[in-house]
């Protein structure tokens, strides 16, 4: 098994059952929404550090059994937002997002308001540097089906018109369109900025990770090998 790469599925399906289960926050991400953040944030206008996202996945205070269960889960999330980032790049006419599944009357249909509700949460990290996409006509047509089932205002508006909830199997074609156009739009910008945009105070490298796994900074997210 490759310790680097890609998660296999049953790694895919051990970091979906803790984040679902009672070790983590109420709050916290599941798998699919997990994988709609970090498209975001791979394909966004910013790069921004571990210690800024990682605290917004758990949504809520982390408090890990162990030092090895710290390791092991944020290890996984790293690898799975590592390979969304590279696939992005050197595979992106062939992506898919990662969504849950339901039977409705007899037929598989896609579940995409965890993957768009998650995407969102990454744009809000940094709102202010998607706004100039937001702006645009092709940006609201890109970003229309992920705010429409990705937002309280868009899940309302889905409710409220049938003839949107019709056509959910063409907004869940859309999304690796969307992704695919957003990626493109911002690629040049992101190419143009050396140093990213920083508001908050630098975390010192002997701090504590704000990550939550108990380690300090220098030794966990702030380890070059996982400042990508």
């Amino acid at each position: 098994m490759d310790s680097d790469g890609p998660l296999s599925e049953e790694e895919l399906d051990e970091l979906d059952n803790f984040l679902m289960s009672e070790a983590s926050p109420e709050d916290c991400m599941d798998i699919s929404m997990l994988d709609g953040f970090v498209t975001a944030l791979a394909i966004g206008p910013t790069t921004l550090p571990p210690s800024r996202w990682l605290p917004v996945i758990w949504g809520g205070e982390m408090i890990w059994s162990s030092q090895a269960q710290a390791e092991r889960i944020t290890t996984l999330i790293f690898r799975h937002a590592n390979a969304v980032l590279f696939f992005l790049r050197d595979e992106p006419d062939t992506f898919e997002p990662l969504l849950y599944e339901r039977i409705h009357e007899g037929e598989t249909v896609s579940i995409l308001d965890e993957w768009c509700s998650g995407f969102v949460e990454a744009m809000a990290l940094d709102e202010g540097a998607w706004q100039p996409l937001l702006d645009t006509e092709e940006g609201e047509e890109w970003l229309y089906p992920i705010l429409l089932y990705g937002t309280e205002a868009g899940l309302d508006e889905l409710g409220s018109n049938p003839e949107l909830a019709a056509r959910h199997a063409e907004y869940t074609a859309m999304l690796g369109e969307s992704v695919m156009a957003i990626q493109a739009w911002w690629m040049p910008k992101r190419k143009a900025a050396s140093t990213m945009r920083r508001d908050e105070a630098k975390i010192g490298r002997n701090d504590l990770c704000p990550c939550g796994s108990g380690k300090k900074f220098k030794k966990c997210c702030g380890a070059p090998e996982r400042l990508h």
